[in-house]
């Protein structure tokens, strides 16, 4: 299980941007410096975020760096050094930078703002809405998720622009309902079931009634999936490839009640999901400790606490900076 709200370059761009303005305010911090270091290292698409930002001050061209190790990449594309003006008051350098990147951060934000555009309705951290729709259906839209309505001429459809929600269907044998989330399209008459859209792939599970799910570019139509209580399908965003699954049925959705339920995953999809509820900044600094796989329930209603029982049985650790940042790593 996985998500992915944000566009990831737009993503990356801020949180390096983040880094650049805690660094800025504090330079002599140690932790500050190492927490950095790990958030910077943990993959490649890290250390191109930075470097782009990077490139991006340097082209200001207006003084030296201010703690040149930050502005170094093993990359040969890298920039030599980043440049950042020089203010006799540091706070005044601070909030410069804050203007600086904030607009920077406009462009690169754009795909989250056309979503937040195109959606009737739109979830932040921690956020779960109940939309009741004219048709008598209700959807419970989880945290960071984006829901648009698309009831027009006896159709009752739906789009799950990102995110998750579930879905209780009023029965009208007139009219299906649709719900269209990435490449899947799913069908119904009367049912309860959850739907999880990411970039990599779309999930299904019913709770009640049955469902169809299948791949919008599927050949041919008869790749259908017919689903019933406790089942579950992932269907795989590039290929349309689907892998069926059980859960238990009363489980589905359990997000609702506060409770992440996980078979198999792997921690660093259980870190993404726990990421939604819980408005400090969280980092996996440690990439294998990211790919052991679990299976248990974790209390989304306390994601610090839930973070420290996802690793600490394979010997990691969650190191907390204040109250608005989380570093997992191992002991």
């Amino acid at each position: 299980m996985t998500s992915e709200p944000r566009n990831n370059r737009s993503l990356l761009f801020e949180e390096a941007s983040e880094w650049l303005i805690r660094i800025r305010e504090n330079p002599q911090s140690a932790d500050t410096r190492a927490t950095f270091e790990a958030w910077r290292r943990t993959s490649s698409d890290h250390e191109q975020a930075w470097s782009d930002l990077c490139r991006l001050w340097s082209a200001t061209g207006k003084a030296e760096p201010f703690y040149r190790p930050l502005a170094q990449s093993s990359k040969p594309k890298a920039p030599k050094a980043m440049r950042l003006p020089v203010f006799s008051l540091p706070r005044l350098a601070t909030a410069l930078a804050i203007v600086c990147v904030s607009a920077l951060a406009v462009f690169f934000a754009a795909p989250s703002l056309m979503i937040r555009l195109s959606a009737d309705h739109v979830t932040t951290t921690a956020e779960i809405q109940t939309i009741r729709l004219e048709d008598g259906s209700t959807v419970q839209l989880a945290p960071e998720s984006a829901l648009r309505i698309e009831f027009h001429d006896g159709v009752r459809q739906v789009v799950l622009v990102r995110g998750e929600a579930f879905f209780d269907v009023a029965k009208d044998t007139n009219r299906k309902f649709k719900v269209v989330a990435g490449g899947t399209e799913v069908e119904v008459l009367g049912t309860a079931f959850d739907v999880h859209v990411t970039e990599a792939s779309t999930t299904v599970s019913v709770a009640r009634g049955s469902v169809s799910a299948f791949a919008r570019n599927a050949s041919p139509p008869s790749s259908n999936n017919m689903l019933a209580p406790g089942d579950a399908i992932e269907i795989d965003e590039r290929t349309g490839i689907a892998t069926r699954t059980l859960v238990a049925a009363d489980d589905v959705g359990s997000w609702r009640q506060g409770r992440l339920v996980v078979s198999n995953a792997t921690i660093a999809s259980v870190v993404d999901v726990i990421r939604h509820y819980d408005s400090a900044w969280i980092t996996l600094a440690d990439t294998s400790l990211g790919e052991q796989r679990v299976t248990g329930i974790y209390d989304l209603k306390s994601p610090e606490l839930a973070l420290g029982a996802l690793v600490d049985p394979f010997g990691g650790r969650v190191r907390n900076f204040g109250s608005s940042v989380r570093v997992i790593s191992r002991h």
